[in-house]
């Protein structure tokens, strides 16, 4: 509604209301100034909507043309008497990781899915590409010309990223607590997952290994406890 429209339409309003004079010319201009600052406001609003979602098609837009780019790459690096995983398929049949703090879990699958189809190790990584989607692939696309071709520095990027490494885990398992609609059972084997994860990724092979835990700096009786009810074990030689 313009504004001509608007004095119109709060002009007659005014009258009806029973305001004359004065008055009424200054609770029309009050209603036009207001209606006219919201219509303002959510032009801008508009704006601001339509301006993320053009920069968000453009991060897709360059993503897609990263990963484009990587497949192409891929394809004449290989010499034609080399075996690529790419002649038989157009894209991994597994679907897109979609719980990040789970990324480890889904990059094991994918490395078994990997080997059952005898794809070439040197492909890994841009076989990975086609099924990241959002945070993940950002952070692929964000690797050095060199780290983004090999999977193992792919790899150990996302697993820091989202905190599924040595550091990681030991922080998760220090802070976990029990979620709202989450079971005690389900909280111990959530826990236990991580005391283990951080305990392989640390290469832990000896209770000794373990006596940092005895230091009161580092093991709560809460959390000694815990650890009682995850690693069967002499903890004599682990809590003290």
């Amino acid at each position: 509604m313009s504004e001509l429209d608007l004095y119109a339409r709060y002009l007659d309003l005014g009258v009806k209301l029973g305001r004359s004079g004065e008055d009424l010319a200054t609770w029309v201009e009050d209603k036009v100034r207001q209606d006219m600052e919201r219509n303002d406001r959510q032009i801008e609003r508009e704006r601001k909507r339509d301006e993320l979602q053009k920069q968000e098609r453009e991060s897709e837009r360059q993503l897609e043309l990263r990963r484009m780019e990587l497949e192409a790459q891929n394809l004449v690096n290989v010499t034609p008497s080399t075996p690529t995983p790419h002649s038989s398929y157009t894209k991994p049949k597994l679907p897109p990781p979609t719980e990040f703090s789970q990324v480890d879990l889904y990059l094991e699958r994918f490395e078994n899915y990997a080997k059952s189809m005898k794809w070439q190790p040197a492909g890994y990584a841009s076989c990975l590409a086609n099924l990241l989607q959002g945070e993940a692939l950002s952070v692929f696309l964000s690797l050095g010309p060199e780290d983004i071709s090999d999977y193992q520095s792919v790899k150990k990027t996302l697993l820091r990223r989202f905190g599924c490494d040595r550091n990681g885990f030991k922080s998760k398992f220090f802070s976990a607590r029990p979620s709202q609609d989450e079971d005690f059972a389900t909280y111990i084997n959530r826990i236990a997952r991580y005391f283990n994860r951080w305990l392989e990724l640390a290469q832990v092979t000896d209770f000794d290994s373990l006596s940092f835990f005895g230091s009161e700096r580092n093991c709560t009786a809460a959390m000694r406890c815990r650890i009682r009810g995850l690693y069967k074990g002499p903890f004599s030689y682990v809590i003290v």
